[in-house]
């Protein structure tokens, strides 16, 4: 298995690599490790797939940049209630045609005070 997560972190997994929940002892998956060094493929569609920390690959991927253009799960929460939006706003990298800045975290924090945060 731990060749599997180098051809992630490489970019060198195979083109129709389906295993994506494959995770080590941590709970640290396939997919995670992919999405931490932006190698997730373009059609990717696990995002609510959960590390042993409860983070989501959405969550992983907004962290490092490797959203593909197309997501649009910005309300997938974490096992602490944070959405992957909130994520986003915090590191400034929520798309330009983003909308739902009313969406509240478990505290009712939402996205548009987390941007105002950040600025």
């Amino acid at each position: 298995m731990t060749d599997v997560f180098a051809q992630a972190r490489a970019g060198t997994l195979p083109d129709d690599f389906d295993q994506w929940e494959l995770a080590n002892d941590r709970g640290w998956t396939v997919a995670h490790e992919a999405a931490k060094f932006g190698h997730l493929p373009q059609d990717f569609d696990q995002w609510a797939l959960a590390n042993g920390k409860g983070l989501t690959v959405a969550h992983i991927a907004v962290r490092w940049g490797s959203l593909t253009p197309d997501f649009n799960q910005w309300r997938l929460r974490d096992r602490d209630g944070e959405t992957v939006a909130h994520v986003a706003a915090r590191w400034g990298c929520l798309p330009l045609d983003y909308n739902d800045w009313g969406l509240p975290d478990r505290h009712g924090v939402t996205v548009a005070q987390v941007a105002a945060l950040w600025r």
